[in-house]
């Protein structure tokens, strides 16, 4: 998405219907799933599996779906982990960005977004929309406003995450503006008394993540499309660049290293692991996909690594074989196993807290529509891989 910022810089968009326009095109272009339009119908959305181990002691999955009959809008749901009792949270529209639970497990930060439209005396056509950061109970209880952009305003949010002790948000707010550049803040939400306090950067700030010890925040930026990796404590002093290139920094459970995407061969993405502190950086990935695509965000190589709990392996997507699939590796890139075996793609996979499963979203035949997404579980080997429902993307273990 910071990529898609840049480009509405350069192109100096002035008019709000031209932003969301563009916007909107962002999210088909980083995540091709996002643009599958579903026209819903009273179909059962999930399918009967065996019971999932005990182990698996978080009591549901959260996801975004598009069950809202001749509807392409995106609703936040929740449904048992043997994909029963699916259900809508919150009668709002969600943007298509991925929920984020609390570290507790029974809330859920998410935006949401309202468009309105209309034609003026003279036929011209205008927009406006409205962006909320919100948390929400996983029952649906206790929606509380974190910040918004109004109708007033141009702008959207970007990733966030929790603290491990569950008090804080970090999140990234974008505002537009038609005469300057764009503000891009990296903000810190404190719970318990309202304070929102923004933190200094440098640059189109990106995919901020607590350490798990929750006293620094680890965060790219990009300047002139060349994304670099920054960490500082959580009160935003000691301000450091640790990795020179790269983006999307994921800590390790033990907060030693983090890994992280970097371009690779012929420009791919690849994913890379350092020590915390940007020393000893390896290049643990190195397959590109048979197929070029052109575009400078086309799919290819690797990324969207995840630690498993015992920060042993990485779960990540591949393209590889041209197209998304699911492989997990050890920590230090040895024994790369492919997990699923794509009938057109795979992605967004979650490991669950018990660390036996991987929660991802597929496209297969099977699924609503044919061509769109929906909910699987499978163990970390990969094996019993089983439907939880028929339509859905970004699948989180939630209590």
């Amino acid at each position: 998405m910071i990529n898609g910022l840049i480009i509405l810089h350069k192109m100096n968009i002035s008019m709000k219907k031209s932003i969301f326009l563009f916007i909107c095109a962002c999210c088909i272009v980083v995540l091709p799933q996002c643009s599958k339009v579903v026209y819903s119908d009273d179909e059962d959305y999930t399918a009967s599996i065996i019971p999932i181990d005990p182990l698996f002691d978080y009591s549901s999955i959260a996801f975004i779906a598009r069950i809202t009959h001749n509807s392409a809008d995106w609703s936040l749901c929740v449904m048992d982990k043997s994909g029963n009792n699916m259900q809508k949270i919150v009668d709002m529209t969600v943007s298509c960005q991925k929920p984020v639970r609390s570290h507790c497990g029974t809330k859920l930060l998410f935006t949401a977004v309202k468009f309105d439209y209309w034609n003026d005396e003279n036929n011209t056509f205008h927009s406006s929309y409205e962006y909320g950061l919100y948390v929400i109970n996983t029952d649906g209880t206790g929606l509380t406003l974190i910040d918004r952009i109004d109708q007033t305003e141009s702008g959207s949010f970007g990733a966030s995450d929790w603290s491990p002790d569950n008090n804080h948000i970090v999140y990234v707010k974008y505002t537009f503006y038609t005469d300057r550049i764009e503000d891009k803040d990296l903000i810190l939400y404190n719970i318990s008394n309202n304070k929102h306090t923004i933190l200094k950067t440098e640059g189109r700030v990106c995919s901020p993540k607590f350490s798990p010890d929750g006293k620094q925040i680890a965060y790219c930026t990009s300047v002139e499309n060349n994304h670099r990796i920054y960490k500082m404590d959580i009160n935003g002093k000691n301000n450091q660049l640790i990795i020179s290139n790269g983006a999307s920094p994921k800590w390790s459970p033990q907060g030693d290293k983090i890994a992280y995407s970097s371009s690779g061969e012929a420009g791919s993405s690849q994913i890379f692991v350092a020590n915390a502190d940007g020393s000893n950086q390896r290049q643990q990935t190195h397959t590109i996909s048979p197929q070029r695509w052109p575009g400078p965000w086309a799919p290819d190589g690797n990324g969207n690594p995840q630690w498993t709990p015992d920060g042993s392996r990485i779960v990540y997507v591949s393209h590889e074989n041209e197209k998304s699939e699911i492989f997990i590796m050890n920590a230090n890139g040895s024994n790369q196993t492919r997990l699923t075996k794509a009938e057109f793609q795979d992605n967004d996979p979650e490991i669950t807290p018990c660390g036996k499963y991987i929660l991802f979203s597929s496209v297969r035949s099977e699924m609503i529509g044919g061509g769109n997404p929906g909910i699987l579980i499978m163990t970390l080997d990969g094996k019993n891989q089983r439907v939880l429902s028929r339509t859905g993307i970004y699948p989180i273990a939630c209590k």
